[in-house]
């Protein structure tokens, strides 16, 4: 039996959350005002969101049990950090990460505030030691409606949708290898690179803040 999971969000880990949201901005993105996860998570992100997924920057506010690999990913530097697969029932995905011999943790529920209200989520964390250098997790929505609202997914740039994550350490990937990828998965070799779909061509190198270029493709 296979799961088919798409690419929920991708989560660039940073020092610096301001700075990184606006290098965000001045790339032409539209990015969310920070928020702060629960306490014991520890961490604040701000977000660019796109049809379908979403672009996390993240940045940790304080150190927890429950951040400790983000600290651990974020002393190897900053960049793409995390990938989220989605779940529609995160029981029963963490239940068949177990029968395919994937180690995760228990599943974790929390939140974050926003001025449209609570965004509540359910994730379970794939074990770091099987994908080095990024955290892999799957996670589930119980109000995307908050967090999917039209006005914060008009971009300047013209971007609209996540297409391809490419990054270095494809070997992070291999727990994972077991797992039909679905629509939107497409992982390859090279450096870091975000590349969406848009009304026009585009390209940013944010190397400097986040170890991460960003490509528009016109459509």
């Amino acid at each position: 039996m296979s799961m088919r999971l798409s690419i929920d969000h991708v989560v660039i880990l940073v020092p610096d959350l301001d700075a990184a949201g606006s290098a965000f901005e001045t790339a032409g993105f539209h990015v969310t005002p920070e928020t702060r996860h629960t306490a014991a998570m520890g961490t604040a992100n701000r977000c660019v969101m796109l049809c379908g997924s979403y672009i996390e920057i993240m940045g940790i506010v304080a150190e927890t049990p429950a951040n400790a690999t983000w600290r651990k990913l974020l002393w190897q530097g900053a960049g793409i950090r995390g990938l989220a697969l989605r779940s529609t029932d995160i029981e029963s995905s963490a239940r068949h990460l177990a029968s395919r011999g994937i180690a995760a943790e228990p599943v974790r529920h929390f939140s974050r505030m926003t001025d449209d209200g609570e965004l509540r989520f359910s994730i379970t964390r794939i074990d770091p030691e099987a994908t080095p250098g990024l955290q892999c997790l799957l996670c589930q929505h119980h109000t995307a409606e908050r967090l999917w609202r039209p006005e914060t997914m008009i971009h300047a740039n013209g971007a609209a949708s996540l297409v391809s994550v490419i990054l270095p350490q494809v070997q992070a990937l291999s727990a994972l290898a077991t797992l039909e990828n679905g629509e939107g998965m497409d992982v390859n070799g090279g450096n870091s690179r975000l590349v969406l779909s848009g009304r026009r061509a585009m390209y940013g190198d944010l190397h400097d803040l986040c170890d991460l270029e960003l490509e528009v493709i016109a459509q």
